[in-house]
């Protein structure tokens, strides 16, 4: 008899755009993709201690998501300027059930301003920069729909779920 296990993990990735007034301007929903350098980290996690990502950084670029290559990182070229921020105090932290890791971030008026934001990713560092490669990044998503028009007196919270699916 053979027993296979298959370990998962699924995104799931809310933002919320708002206005002075705090009335919700857009509101979308979207999925992520857990970069190949995110499931080393999750693995080493088992048995070391590598740096924690708990940060996130915003981009331009529509590039799709993927596991290795463009799509799997922020690039310098894409990176929004002042948008490399650690996660609210509050994360990240166990989700509603101990599977789910909750990552949340709120960018406040006049921080990450920009009229094309398209994606988010979490990193593991809040240097003011996109990444030349993706050894700092966990997962990365598009934001749908996109883009994020954020203006100087917006706030933008993304609230993002990571669910470890077991076999």
């Amino acid at each position: 008899m053979k027993v296979r296990g298959r370990m998962r993990m699924r995104g799931r990735v809310v933002y919320e755009l708002r206005g002075p007034d705090g009335r919700i301007k857009a509101r979308g929903v979207t999925h992520n993709l857990v970069t190949a350098n995110g499931d080393q980290y999750c693995a080493k996690k088992l048995y070391s201690a590598p740096t924690a990502m708990a940060n996130m950084k915003l981009g331009t670029a529509e590039t799709a998501p993927a596991k290795t290559g463009a799509g799997s990182y922020i690039a310098v070229a894409d990176y929004i300027a002042a948008s490399a921020h650690a996660c609210d105090e509050s994360s990240p932290k166990a989700g509603g059930t101990n599977d789910i890791v909750t990552f949340i971030h709120t960018w406040a008026a006049g921080e990450a301003t920009n009229t094309t934001i398209n994606r988010v990713a979490i990193v593991d560092n809040t240097t003011n920069a996109g990444e030349a490669d993706a050894s700092h990044t966990l997962a990365t998503a598009l934001l749908n729909p996109r883009p994020v028009n954020k203006g100087a007196s917006d706030t933008l919270k993304v609230t993002w779920n990571i669910t470890f699916l077991g076999a």
